[in-house]
């Protein structure tokens, strides 16, 4: 994250000996929103990241106008905050948000004994009377002009738009920056509905030449994934807000940090608390700024971002822009009328087969494909003789559906359905997710082609070999058929050339003596699975790593991240865009047999920095950059 400004100048207290004042103290925060409200939760976040530690007693009410922005929701909320107050008696009350002002603190609270430190409130605070001899806070600002400036230098005009949800603060936002900023020239588009944003997006693109979207808040039936899909194929303009929930959906986010407000508002408390009376602290604005580039828009408006700017922004959507079409390679419908059968050996909620689904849905998007799905539950449903009676079912339904092209997912799909009914017959058929080899089920065929997922562990072994002190390998993992065979498989191709420990084990107890003997027998560990590992406790295993391991850990399954400190994972949307990329390929003339069979190449890299952090691993710069980082 790059921060243009340091944090406020707010005085720790964290560094005091002896914190007995704060005994039996108490601060209850009132949000104006809901639990879950990627703004409020960052506000939580901070708030709670300053009395960890200490004995101040900390209580929540959450006012949901958001959800609930009726001038009468507000005040009942705000009598349900009332009764809370006489009930728990706090000494300082921290106040987010313009609706707590609004609702609770400005008719009740003003100007009495209780304390208050408001933050997140936007712009203005002279209209709610402030700053009083009982309040002090911080204001919300947006370096509006900042904005400005970057997203001119993309844009072919000056004209500026502002696509919001339709709600009070969205309303006001745009006075606000139409007063400030923009001399009554910002266009506003204030929508309720996907569909009302989808058409106020294309036509603001007509009209103006950057465009900010600012919140989705009040369009009542968003849908992230659609909305992420929609502009990342019909943005043409620069794009930006300050929000960085909105990151996924904007070119450009240069956000305020609401970590920052809540950092603020309990240090200010703890001052408070100290004996140092509100109107001797100063009403300050928010100062730091992140800086989020969204390479998935900017490759959908062909923007080529300089190295500079890439350096000291967080860049997202690396891996979606890569997979995504270029722009202009296909036209709305293109495909109307042509169907596609697609076979998963998984079920639908299974974390692999949602990725391989969105992958395949996001190649396919707006191309007017006909799709039927079947999901052959295999890891639930997993005997032979039920295998083989769902494999006839799909065939069954497949054979009715009449497809162009057929997409099967993983090893089941292949063992159960392709291979006994559909290889060399005429239905074009494209694989992916089939482990390391395809050669058991006669692949390739005239009428087959796909993609072969290999697990990166050779590419894991270099990473972690930088961290450890020799080259012995360790390896535990849960003690089943799965296991077993890639254990026989990395011998043959990985571990022949290493002093390898393997534990393949059955229990918790048994998992925990592994961890303590790898310590003196292995310089490097790999924590490959717990699947089979009876009575698997997470947060007993977590905490039992961390006391006990001082080897640099890996694993190549993102649910492993909790316990290893590099995860080097598989991407499942790569397969599933490779296989509606091909199967495209096949819709346009090319035959299966002429596509060669590929390997995956994308991998993610998970860092779990307090793991790392517990075992006395420094990670230098350059991996830090390139890797998500799991921070509990």
């Amino acid at each position: 994250m790059n921060r243009f400004a340091e944090s406020s100048d707010i005085h720790s207290l964290k560094n005091i000996d002896s914190q007995a004042w704060l005994l039996n103290k108490k601060i209850l925060w009132v949000s104006s929103y809901h639990q879950g409200y990627e703004a409020n939760d960052a506000i939580e976040t901070g708030i709670r990241s300053q009395l960890k530690g200490t004995p101040v007693e900390l209580r929540i009410f959450f006012m949901d106008t958001k959800r609930k922005n009726t001038a009468i929701q507000g005040r009942t909320a705000a009598t349900k905050a009332l009764s809370i107050i006489e009930q728990f008696r706090p000494d300082v009350i921290i106040a987010s948000d313009d609706n707590a002002q609004k609702y609770l603190v400005v008719p009740y609270l003003k100007e009495t004994s209780i304390p208050i430190v408001f933050c997140g409130v936007n712009w203005d605070i002279k209209h709610y009377g402030y700053p009083g001899s009982n309040i002090t806070g911080m204001i919300e600002v947006d370096l509006a002009q900042q904005m400005y400036d970057l997203m001119k230098s993309y844009a072919k005009g000056r004209k500026i738009g502002f696509l919001s949800g339709n709600v009070d603060a969205e309303r006001n936002m745009v006075q606000i920056y139409n007063k400030r900023f923009f001399h009554g020239q910002l266009k506003p588009y204030l929508v309720e509905s996907m569909a009302e944003f989808k058409h106020a997006f294309l036509q603001a693109q007509q009209d103006v030449d950057m465009l900010y979207i600012y919140n989705y808040t009040g369009i009542k039936d968003w849908e992230p994934n659609e909305a992420e899909l929609f502009l990342s194929r019909h943005t043409r303009i620069p794009t930006g807000s300050h929000n960085d929930f909105m990151a996924p959906f904007v070119t450009f986010v240069a956000a305020k940090s609401l970590l920052e407000h809540g950092r603020y508002a309990a240090q200010t408390a703890l001052r408070i608390l100290s004996g140092v009376p509100p109107d001797e602290i100063a009403v300050t604005e928010n100062k730091e700024v992140e800086l989020y580039v969204n390479m998935r828009m900017a490759k959908a408006a062909s923007f080529v971002f300089p190295v500079d700017l890439l350096q000291t922004a967080t860049v997202i959507s690396t891996i979606k822009a890569y997979l995504d079409p270029e722009p202009g390679d296909n036209t709305p419908d293109q495909y109307a009328g042509k169907k596609i059968f697609f076979l998963d050996s998984y079920h639908k909620e299974y974390e692999w087969s949602a990725g391989i689904k969105n992958g395949f849905l996001s190649r396919l998007y707006e191309t007017g494909i006909h799709l039927n799905s079947f999901y052959m539950d295999a890891k639930r449903e997993n005997s032979p003789d039920r295998l083989k009676k769902i494999g006839q079912k799909a065939y069954q339904e497949l054979v009715q559906f009449k497809p162009d092209v057929i997409i099967a997912c993983d090893d089941a799909a292949q063992k159960y359905v392709i291979f006994p009914y559909l290889r060399e017959q005429t239905i074009p058929v494209v694989f992916c997710g089939v482990n390391w080899d395809a050669s058991e089920y006669g692949y390739p065929a005239s009428n087959i082609t796909g993609m072969i997922e290999e697990e990166p562990i050779g590419r894991l072994i270099v990473l972690l070999q930088q961290f450890a002190k020799g080259r012995r390998l360790g390896y535990i993992a849960g003690n089943t058929l799965t296991q077993q065979k890639l254990v026989e498989f990395y011998h043959q191709h990985y571990f022949q050339k290493r002093l390898t420990r393997i534990r393949l084990v059955d229990s918790m107890a048994e998992w925990k003596d592994a961890v303590v003997k790898m310590q003196d027998s292995a310089d490097i560990l790999i924590l490959s699975n717990y699947s089979g590992i009876q009575n698997w406790d997470s947060g007993q295993a977590v905490r039992f790593i961390e006391k006990h391991n001082i080897l640099p850990t890996g694993g190549m399954l993102d649910f492993m991240a909790p316990y290893a400190i590099f995860v080097l994972d598989r991407i499942p949307e790569e397969q599933g865009s490779y296989a509606a990329s091909t199967a495209l390929r096949i819709l346009n003339g090319t035959p299966a047999s002429q596509i060669p069979i590929e390997k995956n190449k994308l991998f993610r890299l998970t860092l779990n920095l307090p793991m790392a952090e517990a075992s006395n691993i420094t990670i230098p710069y350059t991996v830090l950059k390139q890797a998500e980082k799991l921070i509990q």
